[in-house]
């Protein structure tokens, strides 16, 4: 069991520093240097994101031992539409927030504001959740292979543990870890530069949820 475990961790850390870090980078990249977060902040960021995509890839896991990765994709086919548009209106309405700021004069403006940004941790998991229940092929594949070699439940929470571990300890901890020290920097430069800043980070989250969106159509 060590053995699998081990190959499943590897297996991980080959994804997190490939298909993970291109589809969960830009976001979290984004979202954390746009919100001025600090390193602590940025890597509760992370954590709570990881954490629920993590989860997101037991329920899976465990979903294909118990019934077929047939039946999975069919049931995945028919949710990832309603999946694809939710996680894409998340994202783009927090880029829309993050690129204009809080200082909109509207009634509604600055409780959205706080709630989607500055009180944003049930909007990261949510997302981790949702980018977790929406893996790509060869994640399906790994489930699958999973599934096949696990006699009990517990053998498959295990072995989807090892490899949801690998996916965290990718490289996109150090460029969390970099995005957070970036609010240092811009203590430094003119306020319309970093106004600036925050609406490039914006627009780049509303972008990578619009593209959520149009997959989904």
């Amino acid at each position: 069991m060590f053995k699998i475990m081990l190959s499943l961790f590897l297996t991980g850390l080959i994804f997190g520093s490939g298909p993970c870090l291109a589809s969960c980078g830009p976001f979290l990249i984004s979202y954390i240097a746009g919100t001025k977060k600090n390193v602590p902040g940025s890597m509760i960021t992370y954590l709570l994101f990881s954490f629920s995509r993590i989860c997101a890839y037991l329920v899976l896991s465990l979903m294909i031992f118990f019934l077929s990765r047939f039946m999975i994709e069919r049931l995945l086919g028919s949710l990832s539409k309603y999946l694809f548009i939710s996680g894409g209106v998340i994202m783009a309405v927090m880029g829309v927030f993050l690129a204009l700021g809080k200082k909109i004069e509207l009634p509604f403006w600055r409780p959205l504001y706080k709630n989607m940004l500055e009180h944003d941790k049930k909007n990261i998991v949510i997302l981790g959740l949702i980018i977790g229940l929406l893996p790509c092929a060869p994640l399906l594949a790994i489930f699958s292979y999973i599934g096949l070699i696990s006699h009990l439940w517990s053998s498959n929470l295990l072995y989807t543990l090892s490899f949801g571990a690998g996916t965290f300890l990718s490289p996109l901890i150090l460029l969390v870890i970099l995005a957070g020290l970036i609010p240092r920097f811009l203590a430094n430069i003119k306020a319309s530069y970093s106004s600036i800043f925050n609406f490039i980070c914006g627009l780049v989250i509303v972008f990578l949820g619009l593209n959520l969106i149009i997959r989904a159509l």
